[in-house]
């Protein structure tokens, strides 16, 4: 039910709006309260605290007219209110306008244009409202996700464990501000290492969650060290139990042992890193040790390969973010600028590899808008 104040000492006003409240205001829902004085105003101001409107006289003698109706602002600065005049001044109206009102009204005023003004302020009152609730819970949810994108950021390694003859390097950037690519590394025990590049389908909260869940599983289910192949299996009968629709999560996940450089390694419907060879320069995909995406299917077994790194060898690993990334004109990055990149910069550190492509890639995109996350691991064994 609307809820007006009304500040003034006019008797013929005051019983009008007393007519109006008990006629067509009653349809409408309309309860008023009346103060004839400024104390009596900012009495009820304190005391009432659901008044959707507030009717001021600008010019009774018992209320202070312009300045009552500026003091108002600063009490119940979201209540509108509406200037009520005896005489149509121009300055006063232009006045109150100034000041804030909402509406204006001169005398004499009818019960039908008493009644159509209020309805048409509290009307305009009730969408802004609206529009002050949606715009605060829209940036209250902005902030969580800005904070639920901070903390995705920082449960991903960012300190690689140092080794004298091998340089790990990752990187990340999210279309959005959260992320449904991940990757990890971490020591399954001394001198084997766990390396997983990872990409949920869809993207924003949904995939940033279903990340969260398979990089747990992958993690806890790895530190069995039951082999790539095995570990995989696990997680993709976890997550098919849960059978979440029309999410899944293609993984790559190798463990290298670096006493004699040998990764052993299974893919689970993920791109197949790209084996940069020190010896001839050549730039090569990784294959073998396939299976399907984790999360669709249990019935599809998981194979496992391995590959010996030889000093100056690299491995880079990625997301298909990377080289399905479109230009202004809708031209494909491709794997092919992919495989010139790695070549041109064969020699350079696992850091620069991992870093740096994010920039020859967005400087192939310019201003097209990027519509995927893209991710970038790079080991590399010196000496």
């Amino acid at each position: 039910m609307p809820k007006t104040l009304i500040i003034d000492d006019d008797p013929d006003f005051l019983a009008m709006a007393r007519r109006a409240m008990q006629g067509p205001l009653r349809a409408s829902g309309h309860h008023f309260l009346f103060a004839a004085s400024d104390d009596e105003a900012l009495a009820c101001l304190r005391a009432e605290a659901g008044l959707d409107l507030v009717l001021v006289s600008l010019d009774s003698g018992a209320i202070s007219g312009l300045a009552l109706f500026r003091r108002l602002q600063g009490i119940r600065l979201r209540v509108p209110r509406i200037a009520l005049t005896r005489q149509a001044d121009v300055a006063v109206i232009r006045q109150a306008i100034h000041d804030g009102a909402a509406d204006f009204l001169v005398k004499p005023v009818s019960g039908a244009d008493l009644v159509a003004t209020l309805d048409k302020v509290f009307a305009d009152c009730q969408g802004r409202r609206n529009a002050w609730s949606a715009a605060a819970e829209l940036s209250a949810v902005r902030r969580e996700i800005e904070v639920a994108g901070d903390l995705q950021k920082r449960i991903l390694p960012a300190d690689f464990a140092h080794h004298p003859h091998l340089q790990v390097a990752a990187a990340i950037q999210p279309a959005r501000q959260m992320s449904g690519d991940f990757y990890d590394y971490f020591e399954l025990s001394p001198g084997r290492i766990a390396l997983v590049v990872a990409d949920v389908s869809g993207k924003g909260i949904p995939a940033a969650f279903y990340m969260a869940v398979a990089r747990t599983l992958i993690r806890s289910t790895a530190l069995r060290d039951d082999g790539p192949a095995a570990c995989l299996a696990h997680v993709n009968a976890v997550l098919c139990r849960h059978d979440i629709p029309n999410m899944f999560v293609s993984v790559f996940y190798g463990v290298l042992d670096t006493q004699t450089w040998r990764i052993d390694y299974a893919n689970a419907g993920h791109l197949p890193p790209y084996h940069i060879r020190a010896a001839n320069g050549a730039v090569t995909r990784l294959e073998g040790g396939e299976g399907v995406v984790l999360g669709v299917t249990e019935t599809e077994p998981y194979d496992q390969a391995s590959l010996v790194l030889e000093p100056g060898d690299a491995l880079f690993f990625y997301t298909d973010g990377l080289v399905e990334a479109f230009d202004v004109e809708r031209n494909q990055f491709s794997d092919e600028r992919l495989i010139g990149y790695l070549a041109d910069n064969r020699d350079r550190t696992a850091h620069a590899l991992a870093e740096d492509v994010f920039a020859f890639v967005n400087a192939f995109t310019g201003e097209a808008e990027r519509s995927d996350d893209i991710t970038s691991l790079v080991i590399k064994r010196f000496g």
